[in-house]
Order: structure tokens, then sequence, then C-alpha cells
């Protein structure tokens, strides 16, 4: 019997240009250059938590790449990569852009990742001694090869027992020339969600039903999240627990809170605020690691869902895509 105890994330690498928003980095001849990606992120993170963890992705076969494999392999982090001929996806976004809308720009068609067929692994390479699979909705989003890898690894993960986690992360431009919808087609091999009540709306069609102000305090909030989980529940009884962040930004101010449905009850975590944050990328990757590694370590929900909010919180803080050695989640 195989030692399944790896966690294994499927998705693009991605160099982030981040230039200030002032516009300085033209005169200096200088930007900041971080490696990131949805999935790397959390694959970063639960490294650095000395889990044990593999990343399928793929990589140019050029100095680059070759660069990128072995900072990886530095860093723990065992790498399937598949290598063409080719280049690396970017993104450009300064610290106080934001993903979720027009502020950042993509440059990752095409790239490697977008351009693979993903078939350079068997299936029992894949997934040799993995326990965790998880991917997030960008992933699918990028080409038809990527979104039947994921369809396919998932249900192949459900075939072996292992456990499967998706975070729905919506991105308006990845998703403007496609149907959302079809993300449904993963979902009944998902057992641990990640999202917000907004992006299961884009995605699974289950409505907000109450009516919102906009603000963090919203009781109807709650409700809402309650009322969704529910519903998700209902047409997809394999999801298990379903996390929910809501973060409200009033200029360079903050308000964060998470919640957690388990066990046909909803958890909140504490609230938190700040008046000024430092980055606004990573953060629901550096939760959706925290996630993972609770639920793997056995902690009881409200620890686990009190730990993922600190540690996305406490990331908004840390400049770059993941977290740093600031944030040791057994030590919140």
């Amino acid at each position: 019997m195989q030692n399944s105890s790896k966690i294994l994330c499927f998705g693009e690498l991605l160099l982030h240009f981040a230039p200030d928003s002032e516009g300085k980095w033209f005169n200096e001849l200088s930007l900041k250059i971080y490696v990131g990606g949805a999935e790397y992120n959390v694959t970063a993170a639960l490294s650095q938590w000395e889990n044990s963890v593999k990343l399928l992705t793929a990589l140019p076969e050029n100095f680059m790449g070759n660069q990128l494999e072995f900072q990886l392999k530095n860093k723990g982090i065992e790498v399937l990569a598949e290598k063409t001929q080719g280049r690396i996806g970017t993104f450009y976004l300064s610290s106080d852009g934001d993903m979720q809308n027009a502020s950042v720009v993509y440059d990752r068609f095409p790239s490697v990742f977008t351009q693979s067929d993903f078939e350079n692994f068997s299936d029992d390479e894949i997934f040799s001694e993995v326990k965790w699979l998880h991917i997030s909705t960008i992933t699918p989003a990028l080409s038809d090869h990527a979104f039947r890898k994921c369809l396919h690894i998932m249900k192949e993960a459900r075939v072996r027992n292992i456990t499967v986690s998706l975070d729905l992360n919506y991105r308006a431009l990845l998703w403007q020339n496609q149907n959302p919808h079809k993300i449904k087609e993963l979902m009944p091999f998902v057992n641990v969600l990640m999202g917000n009540i907004w992006s299961v709306e884009q995605f699974l069609n289950i409505p907000i039903e109450y009516e919102l102000n906009g603000n963090f305090d919203d009781e109807n909030l709650l409700k809402q999240a309650g009322k969704t989980a529910l519903e998700i529940r209902k047409q997809f009884p394999n999801v298990e627990k379903i996390a929910n962040t809501f973060r409200f930004t009033n200029g360079e101010k903050v308000n964060y809170f998470a919640t957690l449905f388990a066990d046909e009850q909803l958890l909140v975590s504490e609230q938190y605020n700040s008046d000024k944050i430092e980055e606004r990328v990573g953060s629901g990757d550096s939760f959706m690691a925290a996630l993972i590694h609770g639920i793997l370590k056995g902690n009881p929900e409200q620890k686990i869902l009190e730990d993922a909010a600190k540690v996305a919180f406490k990331k908004l803080f840390v400049k770059g895509d993941t977290i740093d050695e600031s944030i040791n989640i057994e030590k919140l």
C-alpha cells in the first residue's frame, strides 16, 4: 500500500511584475518581480508549514524554467513539470491593485501552460503518495486541455479516495469569452470548497437572495452564507466543508472575516480590520492553504477557521504573492 502523505496542486506558475502605482519604476528602470499563481501560492505556504507537497504544472524548456524548477525544489516542493518550448505566463499588478478587478493585466496567452496537453505524466506518477488534491477555478479557465485535465484528475482522485478541494476564485478577465457555469461539471468530485457568496453565484448559479447593503457588518451576509452553503450541499452532497471569505475595502481600509459551514453548522471567525494594507494578492490562497493544513492536522472546525482567517489577514501585510517566515501557522 502506498504511503499517502502529499498534497498535490495543479496550476500555472506565473511571474508577477509589480510596478509601483506612481510610475517611478520607469525612471528607476526597476520593478519588483514575484513568483505567483494561485495553486503555487497554496503549495508554497503548505511547504513552509512542513507539509509534503507536489505541484503539477508546465515550465518552459529553457534557463528560466530550469531556474524556477531548481528554486521550487529548494523550497521542498516536488515538481511535475510538463516541459515545452515557449514562455512562462505573466501578469502586471501593483501592490495596491486587486486581482479581482480590471487593474490586473494578464499576459498568459499563449504560455507553456495554456498550450500544454498535460500528457507527459501518468496518473500513477501524478498521484504517487498523494492524499489531497487542490485546484482553483483559474486553472480550468485557461484552456480546454487544462479544463479536461482538471476534470480527469478530480475524477481519478475520487476513485483513489483522495480528498479534493476547489477554490472558486472568480477572475472576470479569464471568463469573459466562456461560460463559468461549466465549473458545475467539476463539483461532484469536490469535498472542500472555498470562495464567497458572489463567486458561488457566478460559477454555480446559486443566487444571492437576501438584500445586502455592502457593509461588512450586514447581518444578511451570514444569513446568505448559510443559505448558499445549504444549497451547495443539496446540489453537491459530497461537499463536506464550505468556506467563505469576506473582505471589504474602502480606500486603504479593510475589514475582514470568514465563515466555515461544516457538520450542518455555520461557524464565524473573529473580525479583523486595519486602516492600511500592504498587499492584496495571495490572501485567499493563504486562507486555502491554512484550511487544508488545519483539516489534515485534524484540528477542531472553529480552530481551522480562526487560523485560516488570521493567516489570510496577516498576508495583507506581506509584499508579494506568497507568505513569508513571519506567518507561522503553528505560532499564531
